[in-house]
């Protein structure tokens, strides 16, 4: 059997390849390839393509600017005051790469952002036009907004992460049979060469926060076989040759004796010198004097803390996870152990509802008085979770159910005088420290 694997391309204002990889799929893809499957796989956010031979704009630890054109905007965009773009290899490429590879008896795609559909119609309706098999559609905007997903195109809309719950839904409604698999890894040599590898050493998170739809995904939180993850570091930095690892865990830093200290004191034995990230962000309150001190002599050099906001109804809804002791106490341990201001980014929510500038601009403020970098995190209401509810009830009138809308970069739930203006201003001052 044959099967052909695609991370379609992005419809966006913005983007950028912060370690990004669709780890999820790569799984399924181990999945397909130990019950004997052919996999094909075609990656259009790839930066490693040979078509970016002369184009390649490599940034610091191996990010880097995507390919893009500039497409017309869809009608919901028009009054903002910005470029859209399609980012990702150009569709001629992957024509051509389907052609080559002739018949597959299925197709499965992952989809990332709910407002990324777009990129997810085109892909299907080339498929279509070419070869005439069931199309499988997983992933974040299949997940969280399956009907409009039933619309795309695709055979079959398969919600959540559990591979477990993919076999018995592909066994059920396809005429293919696979079997449930122990232990299973990202399949990473569907790539021909990385500049980085992305890593989970867990799924799911501990917290319950009214804006974040995780749970949508992995409704329970678990961690990874220790030495699963730590074969997996070790094996593709020396297949690959490279330096750099993210771990994109949603609380990586919980159960830190029992999961991250194994791995990476594990991984020291077997492998040179790694730089780590945590682009996803981590929780300040678990950085104790030791840990801050592991995590730089293991080489992390991206620390990236999700402080959020220091509004006390904010904090409320995302369960306390956060005193300001907390980030007080998280900031001299770092700060002690030798990370420098450059190396350490705090993470703060714009644009929830009801919240306001000066909201935004007061955790700016206290922000600016400690050695770090101010990220601004772009928000908005994703289905299924509680501040999406609430957010139907304070805005029944905007069109929360069109995902386009749940685009974060026009910060939708914002529709004062000046908005563009303001939140200009807000950047500026965050980015002013």
């Amino acid at each position: 059997m044959k099967a052909l694997f695609i991370n379609p391309p992005v419809y966006d204002f913005s983007a950028f390849d912060l370690w990004n990889k669709p780890y999820g799929l790569l799984f399924i893809i181990d999945l397909f390839v130990k019950n004997g499957w052919e996999v094909f796989y075609f990656d259009f956010m790839d930066r490693n393509h040979r078509f970016y031979e002369g184009r390649k704009k490599e940034k610091k630890y191996g990010c880097g600017k995507y390919y893009y054109q500039v497409v017309d905007k869809p009608d919901i965009f028009r009054d903002v005051p910005r470029k859209y773009k399609r980012f990702g290899l150009p569709d001629e490429i992957f024509i051509d790469f389907i052609h080559r590879i002739g018949k597959v008896d299925c197709i499965l795609l992952t989809s990332g952002m709910t407002y990324w559909y777009i990129g997810v119609k085109q892909t299907i309706k080339i498929c279509r036009n070419i070869i005439e098999t069931p199309i499988i559609l997983g992933g974040t905007y299949a997940s969280f907004c399956p009907d409009h997903a039933a619309k795309s195109g695709a055979n079959l809309i398969f919600q959540g992460g559990d591979i477990n719950k993919f076999v018995e839904f592909f066994n059920a409604y396809t005429d293919f049979s696979l079997s449930p698999v122990n232990n299973l890894a990202p399949y990473w040599k569907v790539y021909e060469s990385l500049s980085y590898l992305v890593v989970r050493t867990s799924f799911g998170c501990p917290f319950s926060c009214y804006y974040c739809g995780v749970k949508k995904i992995h409704p329970e939180y678990f961690l990874r076989n220790i030495d699963g993850v730590t074969d997996e570091i070790c094996e593709n930095v020396k297949r690959f040759s490279i330096q750099d690892v993210a771990f994109y865990d949603d609380a990586l830093l919980c159960n830190f004796e029992t999961g991250l200290e194994k791995i990476l004191s594990r991984v020291r034995k077997n492998t040179c010198s790694i730089n780590y990230h945590t682009p996803n962000g981590i929780h300040p309150r678990f950085i104790s004097k030791y840990i801050a001190e592991f995590l730089k002599y293991s080489g992390f050099k991206t620390i990236r803390l999700s402080v959020e906001s220091f509004d006390k109804k904010i904090q409320k809804q995302s369960s306390f996870k956060l005193f300001f002791s907390e980030f007080e106490n998280a900031m001299k341990n770092l700060i002690d152990a030798g990370f420098s201001k450059q190396e350490i980014g705090a993470y703060i929510l714009a644009g929830l509802p009801e919240q306001t500038i000066d909201d935004i601009i007061d955790t700016i403020r206290v922000l600016k008085e400690f050695p770090c970098k101010i990220k601004i995190a772009e928000y908005s209401p994703i289905p299924g979770t509680q501040d999406y509810e609430i957010t139907r009830k304070i805005y029944p009138s905007l069109p929360l159910e069109e995902p386009l809308f749940q685009n974060n970069s026009i910060f939708p739930l914002w529709n004062f005088k000046d908005k563009w203006e303001k939140i200009k201003q807000i950047k500026q001052i965050a980015k002013d420290t």
